[in-house]
């Protein structure tokens, strides 16, 4: 190794001996020409040439600076990122609305991804999430929907239920979260709960104060206007509760204990006394009326049909759960699950502030 170093800079030295005479010159030369330009330049009757050799002087100032300039945007995150095949205003953009972190991640990958601009542009976009909605694209062999990509990915679908879940925030009163993801210990029971009117249950059954007054109202309209009664088939069910539900029912149609609404005491199950059974009452004209106006009175249809894959449920016309009239108007409005709503406005702490409109 020694003697390979020790050749290395024989030869080098012996470069350096051909090209230091010539690099003298050269700048000596150099020192000539600018000695004589400057002569020139400060002589009294050339007083004529100061004009042109100023301007020539800044123009070429410039050439040098703008140069740089080149050479320096070719190291920033924007350049890395157009070069990866993003148009230069869209390469803007990424940038502009990612952290460093995100840009750097993006652009470490050195591909193209189709869905990176319109996943920004989204109306439910959340910075912090970027990655994983692009990871969950390219997981993805179904052709989930970029929607239903930036729903999924926003309530924690993306990740193992068993290690991802967390306790659920009871002080958020009636805009609480209880899903696979958000639970309730054995421990927790709503402090007071009402009792709904015998002639609305087919057995006794309790919820929220706020629940029983809503349902009540929501049923006379519904009675109405359709001639059906509505029925509360099951309200609160405690954590012991939940556990037997969960043995007798079917696969996809009961939470696990601590996962289910029902605990809240926010959540009820609705039928009517003209349609008992569950099925049919989704296509009676009671069904039909409570599925189109039950945000008038402050309930969402928890788990409807065109968004049951975001929730790992299946399709239940009857489940309603009470939030507010303004959190249902607006999920209604937007065509929303409550985890999206919740994902948003509730953990996200600032709505849509982070959305591309």
């Amino acid at each position: 190794m020694r003697q390979r170093l020790d050749g290395i800079r024989r030869w080098l030295s012996r470069q350096w001996a051909v090209f230091k005479p010539w690099a003298l010159r050269q700048l000596k030369l150099s020192g000539k020409w600018i000695a004589h330009i400057w002569k020139i330049y400060t002589n009294r009757d050339n007083r004529w040439l100061t004009v042109p050799c100023t301007a020539a002087a800044l123009l070429v100032l410039l050439v040098i600076v703008k140069s740089s300039q080149g050479i320096a945007y070719n190291f920033t995150r924007e350049c890395k990122v157009y070069k990866l095949g993003y148009p230069i205003e869209d390469a803007r953009t990424l940038v502009t609305v990612l952290n460093d972190a995100q840009a750097d991640s993006l652009i470490a990958r050195q591909e193209y991804d189709t869905i990176a601009i319109p996943v920004i542009k989204a109306r439910y976009f959340i910075t912090d999430n970027f990655d994983r909605y692009l990871a969950f694209h390219k997981a993805d062999t179904t052709g989930i929907a970029l929607d239903h990509i930036i729903a999924l990915v926003n309530i924690g679908a993306d990740r193992d239920r068993e290690t991802s879940a967390v306790p659920c925030d009871t002080t958020k009163g009636q805009l609480m979260l209880v899903n696979g993801r958000h639970y309730l210990d054995e421990h927790y029971k709503p402090h007071k709960l009402a009792t709904f009117d015998k002639n609305y249950c087919y057995e006794s059954q309790k919820a929220q104060r706020s629940v029983v007054d809503a349902f009540m109202t929501m049923q006379k309209a519904c009675k109405k206007e359709t001639g059906a009664q509505l029925m509360i088939n099951s309200a609160y069910r405690s954590y012991n509760d939940q556990i037997g539900t969960y043995k007798r029912s079917k696969k996809g149609y009961a939470a696990t204990a601590g996962h289910s609404e029902h605990q809240t005491g926010y959540a009820i199950d609705v039928t009517s006394r003209q349609h008992p059974m569950r099925w049919p009452f989704d296509k009676s004209e009671e069904g039909v009326w409570m599925r189109e106006h039950c945000h008038e009175y402050g309930f969402i249809l928890r788990y409807p049909k065109k968004q049951s894959q975001i929730f790992g449920f299946a399709y239940e016309p009857w489940h309603l759960r009470y939030v507010g009239i303004d959190v249902a108007k607006r999920s209604h409005g937007e065509d929303i699950t409550f985890d999206e709503y919740y994902a948003d406005d509730i953990d996200n702490n600032s709505p849509h502030a982070k959305t591309l409109n």
